[in-house]
């Protein structure tokens, strides 16, 4: 039995997925001490889009609770994206983590989660917003925030290629949201383990039942 639960366990941590995410840190590009990157050029790994002027981008920033020497920022109605090599799979719960502050006025900024579609300039055209998290930040430090979304058994979201997404502010008179340290985590519903344990004790008996 010591040994089931020891498989058992093994399991669970060897079905945990860790997604790659290219630059989900932001430090490319490298950048000296308060120095800027922004639109109208590509932001490596992401696809975004800007608005006109430096509204979305990459800054070496001082700001408290930072991932490392960079972090993102967006202006209002800008966004930036990635899709994934990987698709969603059922019955499985992801967890998207991360970091947002400001770097101006208080203001907003939105996390989001998709399905399918395709992505260009930031924008997802005929996928599906599966969740989404929108946060007021009033402090300028980094603050670690999540949004978590579980498959259903079955749905149109599944085999379908994960995006993340990023978006500045919809608000007049509110200013730059930034973002760091991009992760995405995928764990199987309890419900699926509890179905792999049981396949395991099951196992168990059968081989000792052969002893």
């Amino acid at each position: 039995m010591l040994l089931t639960c020891i498989a058992i366990g093994t399991i669970v941590v060897s079905n945990a997925q860790a997604f790659s995410i290219t630059n989900h840190s932001f430090e490319n590009p490298a950048l000296g001490s308060g120095s800027f990157f922004y639109s109208p050029t590509q932001m490596p790994g992401w696809s975004s889009t800007a608005t006109g002027g430096p509204d979305r981008g990459i800054w070496n920033t001082t700001a408290t609770g930072k991932d490392g020497l960079n972090i993102a920022f967006a202006y209002r109605n800008n966004a930036f994206a990635q899709q994934l090599g990987d698709v969603f799979v059922a019955n499985r719960t992801y967890t998207l983590d991360y970091l947002q502050g400001r770097t101006g006025a208080p203001t907003r900024g939105t996390a989001e989660l998709w399905a399918g579609g395709t992505l260009a300039n930031g924008v997802v055209t005929g996928g599906t917003l599966l969740a989404s998290n929108t946060v007021q930040m009033n402090s300028s430090t980094m603050d670690p925030f999540s949004l978590v979304y579980s498959t259903p058994g079955s749905g149109s979201m599944i085999g379908q290629p994960i995006t993340v997404r990023f978006t500045g502010t919809t608000e007049s008179g509110e200013s730059y949201v930034s973002f760091d340290n991009v992760r995405l985590n995928a764990v199987p519903e309890p419900m699926t383990m509890v179905a792999m344990g049981a396949g395991l004790l099951a196992l168990a008996r059968r081989r000792r039942a052969r002893v």
